[in-house]
């Protein structure tokens, strides 16, 4: 798109678009604009810390509390990293930063056959009319209860000791990004599978996203319940491009345990929805007089909805904590609409 190579500057560790990314960041920390921002900007901070594995959060927290230079920015990511960056990871980050600033090749989702695919043609014929689906044994079940572990470790909760859970103001969000067993999840063949049918291409990047603790009421009316207003994550300006968001579910997670709900099928029908509210009507604030249905699935098992599907996280009514960790992936040159509504 002609953009000058002055501003994909590489440092030390040779990623595109990584001083870019600091030195925009230290500018709105220090309160000056700093560079006039692409039009790719959003799209190119997430593919590059999505692509290095750390994920938009955490570097954030970093340049915020420490104000580092850009050397020292390297530094951080390569200990955060473990000490080292493989060339393999810094080829695929430079190749997605380029296949995002040469725009979108593809309409999406496109009609390609993926090869061993994991969701059979009856799956991806309920995903064509609901809008989502579920992918049984995602991950293993001994992956699920060690990621679930985690969690549980990082909260400094015991999952046997109910007493333990409403302790602290934990609010249903859990800020564990980075964790092996996290990781092992997200590298999991069949949840790649899962999203490269839906999207119709094996050229993703995978999110690092949080987990969360939907805990359920606690019989002294203590409510640290997860949020169960339905929303949407993405602006619904008309035409909505095509993206999908995805949650694994770390436990068994019957319907009143918290389970993720959403409305099927509203794909098909958001344009005239939006049309016949009225006047003056906000569809964010419509939309929570919505009719969702809460999904069961079990440990291991994936949920897979379009990001156009009106959604959130039911009342744990169970006797059992939900956890989840959020995974979803995205090609890196698929569009994101410029403006927010």
């Amino acid at each position: 798109m002609g953009h000058e190579e002055g501003e994909m500057e590489t440092g030390t560790l040779g990623v595109r678009h990584l001083r870019r990314f600091w030195h925009g960041r230290l500018a709105m920390v220090e309160g000056h604009g700093g560079r006039a921002r692409l039009p790719e900007e959003e799209s190119l901070d997430r593919i590059l810390m999505d692509g290095l594995g750390l994920g938009i959060v955490e570097p954030d927290i970093f340049i915020f509390n420490t104000r580092p230079s850009y050397a020292q920015f390297e530094r951080w990511i390569l200990d955060t990293l473990g000490g080292e960056l493989g060339a393999d990871t810094v080829e695929r980050v430079n190749r997605a930063v380029a296949d995002c600033l040469d725009g979108p090749q593809h309409e999406y989702p496109t009609e390609r056959r993926i090869s061993n695919p994991v969701l059979s043609p009856e799956e991806m014929a309920f995903w064509e009319e609901n809008g989502y689906v579920v992918l049984r044994r995602a991950a293993p079940a001994e992956d699920a209860r060690a990621a679930e572990l985690a969690v549980w470790e990082f909260l400094g909760k015991d999952p046997k000791r109910p007493e333990t859970w409403y302790d602290t103001e934990h609010l249903f969000w859990t800020p564990l990004f980075r964790h092996p067993a996290l990781d092992r999840n997200r590298a999991s063949p069949r949840i790649h599978k899962a999203f490269a049918q839906v999207w119709g291409t094996e050229n993703l990047l995978v999110t690092v996203d949080r987990a969360s603790l939907n805990l359920p009421l606690h019989k002294d009316g203590i409510d640290r319940s997860g949020p169960s207003g339905l929303h949407w994550d993405a602006s619904i300006a008309q035409p909505m491009s095509f993206g999908v968001q995805g949650i694994l579910y770390l436990t068994d997670t019957p319907a009143e345990q918290g389970a993720f709900q959403c409305v099927p099928g509203f794909h098909h029908r958001m344009g005239e929805w939006l049309a016949g509210l009225p006047p003056g009507t906000a569809p964010r604030t419509a939309a929570l007089d919505l009719e969702a249905v809460p999904v069961a699935a079990g440990a291991g098992d994936l949920i897979i909805w379009r990001h156009d599907l009106p959604h959130g996280s039911s009342r744990n009514s169970g006797r059992y904590p939900r956890v989840a960790q959020y995974i979803s992936m995205y090609p890196p040159d698929f569009p994101k609409s410029p403006v927010w509504q």
